[in-house]
Formats: C-alpha cells, sequence, structure tokens
C-alpha cells in the first residue's frame, strides 16, 4: 500500500511539473524590459515560474536598438544562470545590451536583415568630472564589461573574441571589423560566425512546440496546487548524518580570522560539511576589520555559491572589506546594533592606499569577480561598486546615499533602511543570533563550529613558522656538535615534521608538492651536513645546502601567496601567475629571516656560553662521577693547560674538538668560531674555569 501511495505521488508530481514539457516559452526584449527595474522583476518571476511548471526552453525575442551595455550585463548574467535552453532570436536588432542578451543564450538565431554587436561602454557627459576622471571611468567600465562578455561567451560556447570586439573598438576581428572599429554583424555574416542561422520566424526555431508567451496573465493562470504526497517526495534530500545534521552552524570570523590561509580551509570544509550533512543554515557570526582579498573571493565565488543550504551573516559589530565581501555573498544580511559594514576597496599587503592606475586595475577586478556573486544572492550590485571604488559613491533612485568621493560604508540604520518597501542590504537590526533564527524561521539547535586539533596546529604553525624554523635549526647545530643522535636531534626533527604537516593541513601545499619540498629539504640538510662533517672549507654544497632549505622553507610558507596574476584587462577570474614575482614570497621570506637570524643570535649564545651555563652542566653526570665536573679528567687535565702551550688538533674544530696538550687529550674551543683540521698545530690563547680557546700556529 505504502509503495502504491508513493507511486501515485510520483505521478501527480510528474503530471504537476510536466505543465510545459512540450511548451516553448517566449519572452520579448526590448530597452524598455531592460532599463525598467519593475518590468525586469516581472521577468525574472516569469522566468521562475516557466522553470517550475516544468518548461525545458525559453526563446528571448531581441530587439534592442540603443541604450547603455554597463546596465544590461548583470541582466545578461542572471539570464545565463537559467536552468532553461536558452535561445536569442535577433529581430531586428541586438546592439548595445541587446549584444549581451544574446551573448547570455545557448543558441542565437537570426531573422532576415538583423544586425547584432556594437556594445561599448558609455560613461555620461558630466560637468562635474573632469576629463582624467571620465577617462579612467571609461577604462574601467570597459574592463568590466569586456570581462562580463568575454565570460558570458565562453560559458555559452560562443567565441569570446567576438564578444570582445562587440565591446573593444581595439580588438577589431578581422575581415569583420578593422582595428580601431566596433563589430557589427549581419545577419549573413553572423551564420556561421556566432548564430546558428537565419530563420523568418519565431515558429520556425520551436518546430513542433507550442510556442508560450509568458506575461501577466499567463503568470496568473497558476495550475493546481500539488497534493501534499509530492511535496513530501520534492523536499526529500539524502545527506549523510554528522554533527551538523539540522543543526543551525555558526562559524565565527574575528579580528585576525580573514589573514590566516588556515582559517580560510577551515571555513571551506565546515561549509562543505554542512551542505553534506544537511545543516539547517549555517551563519556567519562577523566582527572583522578584514582580510586576504583573493582568499575572500574565492570563498565568494564558489564555496557559498556552491552551498544548498540557506547562508546568512550577522554583522556584530563590524564586517569591513574582505568581511563586508563574505557578508554580502550570503543568502540575508543582518547588523547587530551600532553594527557598519562596507570599505572593501582593495589595499596593499602593508596596508597603504594603492596609485590611481593600480587602484584603477584591482578594482576593476575584483567589481568583475564579486559582481556575480552578489547579485546571485539578491544584494543591490551598487552597493558593492560603492564599496570598492571610491568614485562611485551610492545613488539610489536618484537619492544620494552616500556622495561620490567616499568609500560606501553604511551604519545599521543605513542598512536597513527601506528603499522601494525594501531594506537597502539588511534585513533588519537584532541583537542575538536567536533573533536571527525566529525572523529566518529556523528551528535547528545553535552550534558554533570549531577547528578539529589538525586545523589547530595548522593554524598555529601558519602564524608561528618562524618560531619553528628558529628551534628546527639551532637545535639542528647543536646535534652536529655532538656525536651520536640525541635529544637536540629529535627537537630538530619535531620542529620541522609539524612545520611542513601544518602547512599541508593548511593548504599551503598540495599533493605532491609536499612530498617534493620536504625532499628538497632534506636534500639541503644533507648537504649542509657534507659541508660541516666530510668536507669542510668546500663552500660549494654548504651553500647549495642552505639554498635547498631556504626554497623549501619559503615555498611552503608561501603556498597561499603564490596566487593567480591579476587578472588580464578586467577579466573576472584570475589567469595562471607567469613569471617570477617576489612579492608573492614576502610573508615566506620574512618568516625565513626571522627564523635564521633567532637561530643565528641562539647558536651564537650557545658557542659563547655552552661550556658555562648550568643547564648544560648539568648533562654531566656529576654523582655518577663521584664528584664535581671539576672533577672528571678530562677537566683535570683542561685546568692544568696554561696560556701560551702549544699542542695538536686530533680531530676537527668545528669550533669544538680535541686537542693533545703536554701529552693529554683534553676539549677546545678554535679562536674566532674558526675551523681547524685535524693534525694542525696550535696554541693555547685562553684558558679559563676548564674552557680551552686555541688558535693555529
Amino acid at each position: 500500500m505504502k509503495k502504491l501511495l508513493l507511486g501515485i505521488a510520483l505521478l501527480a508530481s510528474t503530471a504537476f511539473c510536466g505543465t510545459m514539457d512540450k511548451e516553448v516559452a517566449h519572452l520579448t526584449i526590448t530597452q524598455s524590459e531592460i532599463e525598467n527595474a519593475s518590468r525586469w522583476d516581472e521577468i525574472r518571476r516569469w522566468t521562475g515560474e516557466a522553470a517550475t511548471r516544468g518548461a525545458k526552453t525559453l526563446i528571448l525575442e531581441i530587439n534592442v536598438t540603443q541604450g547603455t551595455a554597463q546596465t544590461t550585463l548583470p541582466l545578461a548574467e542572471e539570464i545565463a544562470r537559467l536552468k532553461l535552453h536558452t535561445i536569442a532570436y535577433v529581430n531586428t536588432s541586438a546592439v548595445a545590451g541587446g549584444a549581451l542578451m544574446a551573448l547570455a543564450c545557448d543558441e542565437i538565431w537570426m531573422a532576415p536583415g538583423s544586425r547584432i554587436g556594437a556594445a561599448p561602454p558609455i560613461v555620461p557627459d558630466g560637468e562635474d568630472l573632469s576629463q582624467k576622471v571620465q577617462d579612467t571611468k571609461l577604462a574601467e567600465s570597459l574592463a568590466v564589461l569586456k570581462a562580463g562578455a568575454r565570460s558570458l561567451a565562453k560559458l555559452k560556447g560562443h567565441k569570446p573574441e567576438i564578444a570582445e570586439a562587440f565591446v573593444d573598438r581595439e580588438k577589431g576581428l578581422e575581415p569583420h571589423a578593422a582595428k580601431g572599429e566596433l563589430l557589427l554583424l549581419d545577419a549573413d555574416t553572423a551564420v556561421p560566425l556566432l548564430a546558428k542561422g537565419i530563420a523568418p520566424d519565431l515558429k520556425a526555431i520551436a518546430k513542433d512546440s507550442k510556442l508560450v508567451t509568458l506575461n501577466a496573465a499567463w503568470f496568473e493562470q497558476k495550475p493546481a496546487e500539488a497534493p501534499k504526497a509530492v511535496a513530501e517526495v520534492k523536499t526529500e534530500k539524502k545527506s549523510s548524518k554528522g554533527p551538523y545534521t539540522g543543526k543551525v552552524v555558526v562559524i565565527t570570523v574575528g579580528e585576525e580570522d580573514l589573514i590566516i590561509p588556515a582559517r580560510f580551509e577551515f571555513m571551506k570544509r565546515t561549509l562543505r560539511l554542512c551542505d553534506e550533512q544537511g545543516a539547517e543554515a549555517v551563519l556567519f557570526d562577523l566582527d572583522t576589520p578584514g582580510g586576504m582579498a583573493w582568499e575572500t573571493t574565492t570563498l565568494m565565488m564558489q564555496d557559498l555559491q556552491k552551498l544548498a543550504i540557506k547562508s546568512l551573516a550577522y554583522v556584530n559589530t563590524r564586517a569591513i572589506s574582505a568581511g563586508a565581501l563574505t557578508a554580502m555573498a550570503t543568502d540575508a544580511i543582518y547588523m547587530a546594533p551600532a553594527s557598519s559594514i562596507g570599505a572593501a576597496t582593495p589595499v596593499t599587503g602593508s596596508g597603504e592606499s594603492m596609485g590611481e592606475a593600480e587602484r584603477a586595475k584591482y578594482n576593476s577586478a575584483f567589481l568583475g569577480m564579486a559582481r556575480a556573486a552578489v547579485r546571485a544572492k539578491g544584494h543591490d550590485v551598487r552597493i558593492l561598486e560603492g564599496m570598492i571604488d571610491k568614485d562611485a559613491g551610492l545613488v539610489i533612485n536618484g537619492r544620494v546615499i552616500v556622495p561620490k568621493g567616499q568609500i560606501v560604508t553604511l551604519d545599521a540604520d543605513q542598512a536597513t533602511m527601506l528603499v522601494d518597501g525594501k531594506p537597502l542590504l539588511a534585513k533588519s537590526i537584532v541583537k542575538t543570533i536567536d533573533d536571527i533564527k525566529k525572523s529566518e524561521l529556523l528551528k535547528g539547535e545553535t552550534l558554533v563550529a570549531e577547528p578539529t586539533m589538525f586545523e589547530w596546529i595548522a593554524i598555529w604553525v601558519t602564524q608561528f613558522a618562524w618560531l619553528l624554523i628558529l628551534v628546527g635549526l639551532a637545535s639542528g647545530y647543536l646535534e652536529m656538535q655532538t656525536p651520536g643522535f640525541g635529544l637536540a636531534g629529535f627537537v630538530a626533527l619535531i620542529a620541522f615534521s609539524i612545520f611542513f604537516f601544518g602547512h599541508y593541513v593548511a593548504g599551503s601545499l598540495v599533493g605532491h608538492e609536499t612530498m617534493i619540498m620536504t625532499l628538497i629539504f632534506i636534500v639541503g640538510i644533507v648537504l649542509i651536513g657534507v659541508e660541516l662533517l666530510a668536507a669542510p672549507g668546500t663552500i660549494l654544497p654548504g651553500l647549495v645546502g642552505f639554498l635547498c632549505v631556504m626554497v623549501a622553507l619559503v615555498y611552503t610558507m608561501s603556498g597561499w601567496e603564490i596566487a593567480p596574476a591579476m587578472p588580464a584587462d578586467g577579466a573576472t577570474t584570475p589567469v595562471e601567475s607567469s613569471g617570477f614575482n617576489l612579492a608573492q614570497y614576502a610573508v615566506g621570506l620574512r618568516n625565513f629571516a626571522l627564523g635564521v637570524t633567532g637561530a643565528g643570535i641562539l647558536i651564537t649564545l650557545m658557542i659563547l656560553w655552552l661550556p658555562e651555563l648550568r643547564p648544560f652542566r648539568a648533562l654531566v653526570l656529576e654523582t655518577a662521577a663521584g664528584g664535581s665536573a671539576a672533577d672528571t679528567p678530562s677537566q683535570r687535565d683542561a685546568a692544568k693547560a696554561h696560556v701560551g702551550e702549544t699542542g695538536i688538533t686530533r680531530s676537527a674544530l668545528r669550533p669544538y674538538g680535541s686537542v693533545e696538550i703536554g701529552g693529554k687529550i683534553i676539549e677546545a674551543v678554535a679562536d674566532a668560531n674558526a675551523y681547524l683540521e685535524p693534525g694542525r698545530a696550535v696554541r693555547v690563547r685562553e684558558a679559563s674555569g676548564g674552557r680551552i680557546v686555541v688558535e693555529a700556529v
């Protein structure tokens, strides 16, 4: 009986969802649809309803003869994300924004005598803007628009060079458009260069399918409500059970969390587990002044966009720079009293402002990457633009929220102010996370996500990598001065093992990189050992070994910094880095320098004071020897040595070793930490408290 009911429910579901299975949805796109926000809101609802009713194909009949392409780009990106097979029918013109609409579709068909292309950026003339400012804004608009057009073309399988030639007159496309001319294709030229064919009307494209025009009347004719059993079947979702199942998972983002690469790995893992285990929602509890830009945009564009469950942001109390970008990549934002969000202009790693040209390039790149993520979550892209570009300001429906020349940073009241009946950015002002749960009707238990033990190790290692280098090098040197393999060797081995393991867990090293860097490091240590123990004075093994150690350690610490290069020409995604860029290794070089300098100071202190320091004297088993350290034969012999006496080295002094003086073998140290080979004549330069310093004769 249960199986029968389930089968009936599935059949009912199929019948309900398939009401447009054999129909083709149709929309007309003119300049009025593009310029009128309320009109586009209707189109958004209609296309969503068509998909719900089972439509598989949507034809956009485009007739756009003028307008600004910049304003159309975000709308075209919405069309590109539709889960429908989209067809553009150019009837009779698709220029400016119309060309972008066509590029956002899976197929393009041309009407006889139609044309497509010529979509340059346009910056309105203004008496309050200097020519230099207008040129800068035009360059920024061109970069963003070209990147968007290229992305649309790549996504839908069109030729990116055609999209670029539509936007940038400097590209050209021989023989159809010379350099300096915008590309504008007629129907005959567009096939097969861009379009699939020429069709006399819509019916020729729809073929045997029925055309259904999406409009208000159609939208009101909703099918009967599905049976309850159907809803239950449709909402059933398979997920693995775990600690996050059914919970509201809170990810705390504090002051330093967005500047520690290992914390990003923790957040990514948490988001993935929330999805896999079926958490009710994930909430970012933000109180941060910002952080690393590339990692944040990756979190925005990939991890948060892939999230199937609801994502929320609680600005408690700051979401500045990278924190603001993170918040705007979630489904809903809430503000704490006296909180603020914004100021996402990129700055250099030292926090300094960029030059005008560099700032324009970075602004264009980040806008191109972050815009789609923000728009997908339903937030106003103009707010993002104002947060990144101080020349944009924030003007909504003629109302100046933040004037041009100021970076947009909104307080709680501004973020929640109503514009056209909707909050500007944040839903409301709340005091606690429980208030957010009530507003979002969330029933699950609140669970604060915490890093695992390995993740804590990774976070600690990435913060104090220089300290591990210091301990490892100093312990390694001490081990080389003593016979066998003892405590110092184990300390060095543990320090460097934690160093490489921690960076691997943190994501700085990926896959085979861990093995390669570890191998280079071991080779370097072996070569240094050869220099010190087997072939002292040859220099080359020691130099090559030091370089190997430096390369392995610096590269390991710079895994996150070796990021893709800045997108070319305003592309929306970074490109593979080409060539060596020292700035990418700045953090690794700094930590390496700190570690080596600290180890050098520690080693110097050990050389100077090791025999005198009580902790090291305690290593001598005084009680087993039947007296103090001074009573041992070697110390008694050393005490008898006098300044000026001569002898001969019986082992290499590096700088410590054995010397025969007056027929007695005693421990001595070479003057000025020099290296003395075995069999070398020496003279006692200093004798104090059992410490014998010798120099070459």
